[in-house]
């Protein structure tokens, strides 16, 4: 009775933290299908000629953002409609990516999809591919910091970097004031 007790608690903890364990799953561009299909464990997208053009991306069902981020995406407010970032974690590592709700045929809550680039990121010691991630809510700053495309990981930096010396002029300007 006391076991229990203690593993529904962790239940619900692991509910509130917004912590879902998903199967991994590959996105590839389809151009001959009609409409995105889930099958033998990649999801086919319907207009994009590439997966690297889907490497910031990380796609699941609407219910799957429910799970992660704890309210549906037409409840969210508009910055996290336009930017809803997932951590996404598996042996020991983790990614940033945005989150995408898609429907697809055969595609259900149980799945993540991924680029291959992305779960190459993922692989243990031995190169081996994840089966399973742990999503959870994602913040900006790593996002950004460890972005894929390295002209927004740049960018993102400079700016930091020109922050910092906006914050030091000001700094000593105000201290040459006071002398």
């Amino acid at each position: 009775m006391g076991e229990n007790h203690r593993n529904k608690r962790e239940s619900r903890k692991h509910l509130k933290m917004g912590i879902e364990t998903k199967t991994v799953a590959k996105v590839l561009p389809d151009s001959s299908a009609a409409k995105h299909y889930y099958a033998n464990g990649i999801l086919h997208l319907v207009g994009i000629n590439n997966a690297s053009e889907v490497d910031g991306e990380a796609f699941v069902i609407s219910n799957c953002y429910l799970d992660v981020f704890g309210m549906r995406k037409k409840n969210a407010d508009d910055s996290k409609k336009r930017l809803s970032i997932m951590k996404i974690s598996a042996n020991g590592k983790s990614i940033y990516r945005e989150c995408r709700c898609v429907s697809a045929t055969s595609f259900n809550s149980d799945y993540v999809a991924l680029s291959p680039h992305s779960i190459m990121l993922l692989n243990d010691k031995n190169g081996d591919n994840p089966q399973t991630v742990n999503l959870s809510e994602g913040s900006r700053i790593p996002f950004y910091w460890l972005h894929p495309d390295k002209a927004v990981r740049l960018s993102f930096k400079l700016g930091l970097v020109s922050l910092l010396l906006g914050v030091i002029s000001i700094v000593i300007s105000i201290f040459g004031l006071t002398k």
